[in-house]
């Protein structure tokens, strides 16, 4: 019984990491849906500035969650892909979690001086951020339309990498999927 321990250990991310995985992988499609969903509603209505609010919490979630995810990720052993993947499917996995981690940092940051630059504050559950950045209205709308192509890029990119994971899953018959559940 003992020894099966290990082994079910040594096939899946620990279990901090798989759990900050699938937190900040909701947060950050709440982050998208919110955002798309307050379209919804006219401007300076209060169905608008709630998800408009929702949203800036999502993406402040995945800022705060990242170092610890880092360190997770830095702590966790990495468990082989078995069968093993060829070099450049290896490598195209690397640099796409590379991709992935850069955008989990640089779209909060992006929208938090955005939102700042436009002279406005952000609350994260109570607490009201630093300003990091003055307000300059030109800038602000610079930020923004990068905030958002990033954005648009990680939705891509996040959809890319589930639709790997499930394709590894379905049709290589590997545990690439099963490493994260």
């Amino acid at each position: 019984m003992n020894a099966a321990i290990p082994a079910t250990r040594a096939t899946r991310f620990g279990a901090p990491l798989r759990w900050l995985h699938w937190i900040m992988a909701l947060a950050i499609f709440g982050a998208w849906a919110l955002v798309y969903s307050k379209g919804l509603f006219g401007k300076g209505s209060a169905g608008r500035d709630f998800l408009t609010h929702a949203h800036i919490l999502a993406g402040l979630t995945v800022l705060a969650l990242l170092p610890l995810r880092i360190l997770a990720r830095v702590g966790s052993p990495q468990p082989p892909i078995v069968p093993a993947p060829g070099w450049l499917a290896a490598q195209s996995a690397k640099w796409v979690h590379v991709l992935l981690y850069a955008g989990m940092l640089a779209t909060p940051v992006l929208g938090i001086l955005f939102v700042q630059a436009a002279g406005k504050e952000i609350a994260y559950f109570g607490y009201t951020m630093p300003t990091w950045i003055g307000t300059n209205k030109a800038l602000s709308h610079n930020l923004k339309e990068v905030h958002e192509t990033l954005g648009l890029a990680m939705l891509y990119l996040v959809a890319a990498h589930a639709g790997v994971a499930i394709l590894h899953h379905t049709f290589q018959h590997d545990n690439t999927l099963r490493r994260m559940m």
